[in-house]
């Protein structure tokens, strides 16, 4: 080997070895930041449940509300149903439903409650009523709104985080007649746009599904750090085999041999 593509061997090594050390260092970073997470989390977890009767019983900024159980009071906005689309479970094709809870009553600020996953073959148009414990009534009729009829209501469970930019493309997904929007993430700013309703930041994951529902639960929130520090010592073991590599095939250059020559006795 020339002395010039020992230098650019050396270059080359040493590049990509500060490159997999940096990229292991930051996998470290995303360790501690989900790790942080997931303590905090659990800590909110244990503090006393939020009441959620009216306007200002919660701050609108969600900092330290993710992980945190609130009981709400007001009543279910079944019309304004948003479908997070293409959810499997147990290896069946499906949809989670987002529906818009009033607190306070009509007048009352809009909260998206995750209620659950139902079943549907395509992953778009599940059968919403069936996620009902109660069956339509009456109040259906175009002439009676059914916002005005809907009883008092309460709903559990704990905030869980959303993203702007995660809802993807938005569809339209026609079901029992009346069109909903479907999106592919927890996206409340592309609700807005795309829909009449104006939710807060909060996203709350109910608990059990009401009985006689088909709903399921919903994914539950992360409780673990994720893989990122499996992540961090592959990157290393990257940069430690490249450079070790590379010292053995420039030790073996310089005198002649080949390191399978080395081993003949």
């Amino acid at each position: 080997m020339t002395f010039n593509r020992k230098i650019l061997l050396c270059v080359v090594a040493l590049a990509l070895g500060a490159l997999f050390i940096r990229l292991g260092f930051w996998q470290l970073d995303r360790h501690g930041e989900r790790s942080a997470g997931v303590r905090a989390r659990a800590e909110r977890a244990v503090a006393p449940r939020l009441e959620w009767l009216g306007p200002g019983d919660v701050p609108p900024d969600t900092a330290g509300l993710i992980g945190r159980r609130a009981r709400l009071a007001g009543r279910w906005d079944r019309e304004g149903e948003v479908i997070l689309r293409s959810r499997t479970l147990d290896g069946r094709a499906g949809a989670e439903v987002l529906t818009p809870f009033l607190v306070g009553g009509d007048a009352g600020q809009v909260v998206m409650v995750l209620r659950g996953w139902l079943p549907a073959p395509d992953g778009l148009r599940p059968d919403l009523a069936s996620g009902w414990s109660d069956p339509p009534g009456p109040a259906e009729d175009p002439a009676n709104p059914r916002r005005e009829a809907l009883p008092p209501a309460t709903v559990q469970g704990v905030f869980v985080s959303s993203r702007d930019g995660r809802g993807g493309q938005p569809l339209r997904a026609e079901i029992a007649g009346a069109r909903h929007l479907a999106i592919a993430g927890l996206d409340l700013a592309l609700i807005r746009e795309q829909t009449a309703l104006a939710p807060t930041p909060h996203v709350l994951r109910a608990d059990d599904p009401p009985p006689g529902a088909t709903l399921r639960p919903a994914r539950a929130l992360e409780t673990d750090a994720g893989p990122h520090l499996s992540y961090a010592i592959q990157w290393f073991a990257f940069a430690v085999i490249g450079l070790g590599g590379t010292a053995i095939l420039l030790r073996s250059s310089s005198d002649g041999t080949s390191p399978s020559e080395r081993k003949r006795p």
